[in-house]
């Protein structure tokens, strides 16, 4: 009897891991759009999601980045000669299959600001999709 009852407890966790394992995971996605004048036009800028780096962004691009649903925090630094202090960081939620938008604000300090879609349409318009940024560049 008490091995029936070991054998049952066994297969029910065993059942729950793989339920949990192959369990698809909802995503949403980020977009980082960085559309400058001058101030750092020839300086790439690093772009962090939770604190790991995911991309070097070009000026007059735009990255996209498929994520967990939940709350993340993102943030923003340079790469040029002065600080690369990161910026500010900035929390969003992501809910799954819906899109964030946030623009590299270059201003005394660099930042992130988010965007409502309409005015990201607009802005997406007027640059280039980064395919891969990857950070080994």
């Amino acid at each position: 009897m008490k091995s029936k009852i070991l054998t049952s407890l066994f297969v029910a966790v065993i059942a729950v891991c793989l339920f949990t394992a192959f369990k698809s995971q909802e995503t949403g996605k980020v977009y980082f759009i960085r559309s400058t004048n001058y101030v750092g036009t020839l300086v790439n800028n690093k772009v962090y999601i939770d604190d790991k780096l995911v991309c070097h962004l070009k000026n007059n691009h735009y990255s996209v980045h498929t994520i967990e649903a939940g709350e993340h925090t993102v943030s923003v630094s340079n790469t040029g000669l002065g600080s690369h202090a990161k910026s500010r960081p900035v929390k969003i939620n992501v809910v799954a299959n819906k899109n964030n938008y946030l623009m590299v604000v270059n201003g005394k300090q660099l930042s992130l600001q988010e965007l409502v879609e309409s005015s990201a349409q607009d802005l997406l318009k007027k640059v280039v999709e980064t395919k891969d940024c990857s950070p080994a560049k």
